[in-house]
């Protein structure tokens, strides 16, 4: 109970920093779970302010990788004026910039919506308004778990923006790629919007792509029930094997797939079966962090591929697509070219 007792007054900002605390989010074990499950019980109160320090370590911890300082340092600038700001009026600086300038910048926004909710609102009261940003580089991929449990794994290139509105937290924004599975909740549907349409759902498993640069967005169901809230206000159920597509011009269509091959990707495989070329590109990018040029794109971009790549390399990737459809490349750092010998 002694030990217990020192977490009783302890705020988010001090759960977060609490060396003991970030252990057992990031690396738990039977012990540590069995400790904070009984925090928990004894000290019910705790348990809202505790998942939400949780949520916090669980996105600084994500951002513990090398990346180049300079794709970071201007966000960390940035925090640190603004950390600076707050401390002078405070007395002294929260230890947290000591975190944020040794993690790495996977999570570059949430640095910054983490901190103005720790400066902002010391209090344990409903943080109204504050938001934690997930953001994943091109060529990684991560995965968190929300406060309500809800497994959510992140593909390059995405961001997940996630309210800290107690009466808001099953209501996410995503920009890019997400694979979620939803903790059931038959009084409050978990809701994801995209900038073309919304997701409704109650507990289940599914795939939603919408990336910001790509006119087309889909909605793959591996598991449950799921309705899709368009911006007509029509709501439309899906079964699971069931995929929702919408164009450029927002006409959307429903069709029968195979699941695992558009959400194989969070198992780190990449599957394609008989995929056109112009959706192939996307991916690939994405996928290896490139960017991806192809000379007479207009007389290819329909040429289709069935590949699965694991371990595989961009340059063992293009010889594969070499063997289908003979082409050329060029590898340019982050810059890709392909020349396809078209027959004359």
């Amino acid at each position: 109970m002694r030990l217990k007792s020192k977490y009783i007054n302890y705020t988010t900002e001090d759960f977060v920093e609490d060396k003991d605390f970030r252990c057992w989010v990031n690396t738990p074990n039977e012990i540590q779970n069995l400790f904070w499950s009984n925090f928990m019980e004894e000290f019910p109160e705790k348990k809202e302010l505790l998942m939400q320090a949780k949520q916090i370590v669980e996105a600084l911890y994500i951002e513990e990788r090398p990346v180049a300082p300079e794709e970071y340092a201007q966000s960390l600038n940035f925090l640190k004026a603004y950390i600076d700001k707050k401390s002078a009026s405070a007395g002294k600086k929260s230890k947290l910039f000591v975190l944020m300038r040794n993690a790495a910048a996977v999570l570059l926004l949430p640095t910054l919506a983490i901190s103005v909710y720790f400066y902002g609102n010391q209090s344990e009261n409903k943080s109204v308004g504050q938001v934690v940003q997930y953001i994943v580089p091109s060529g990684q991929k991560s995965n968190v778990i929300l406060a309500d449990g809800t497994k959510v794994w992140l593909n390059s290139g995405s961001t997940l923006t996630v309210s800290l509105d107690n009466t808001k937290q099953r209501n996410v924004q995503l920009s890019g790629e997400a694979f979620f599975d939803v903790t059931k909740n038959e009084k409050e549907p978990f809701l994801v919007t995209t900038r073309n349409y919304s997701v409704k759902v109650y507990g289940t498993q599914f795939d939603v792509r919408a990336y910001p640069g790509q006119k087309e967005s889909e909605t793959i169901l591996q598991e449950g029930s799921i309705s899709i809230l368009t911006d007509s206000k029509e709501e439309i159920k899906m079964t699971p094997g069931q995929a929702f597509y919408v164009d450029q011009q927002k006409k959307y269509t429903i069709s029968e797939v195979d699941p695992e091959i558009y959400t194989s990707w969070k198992d780190n495989v990449l599957k394609i079966d008989n995929e056109r070329l112009r959706d192939l590109l996307v991916r690939m990018e994405h996928w290896y962090g490139v960017k991806i040029q192809v000379d007479s794109y207009n007389a290819v971009k329909d040429l289709k591929y069935t590949l699965t790549i694991k371990t595989e390399s961009l340059r063992e990737m293009l010889d594969l697509m070499n063997y289908v459809t003979p082409l050329s490349y060029k590898i340019d750092g982050e810059n890709v070219i392909l020349k396809y010998k078209l027959k004359q």
